[in-house]
């Protein structure tokens, strides 16, 4: 299983990311919360097998530069 939390810098990654994940990983578990009046965003995903070395490939090629906690 591949868990990641993801911490968007602004709401237009945010929304992309979460597009993305939609089309791309439709499997994939996304849980997502945004405060834009604080410009706080977070993008809990995970993926189990056999998905998740797909997953964690495409992170790191589309969204490698989004902080991770």
């Amino acid at each position: 299983m591949a868990s990641f939390t993801l911490r968007p810098l602004d709401r237009t990654e945010f929304d992309s990311l979460l597009g993305e994940l939609a089309s791309q990983f439709p499997a994939a578990h996304v849980e997502a919360a945004h405060n834009d009046n604080f410009a706080s965003y977070r993008v809990d995903v995970s993926c189990d097998a056999p998905w998740e070395g797909d997953l964690t490939a495409w992170l790191q090629t589309k969204h490698g530069d989004c902080p991770r906690t």
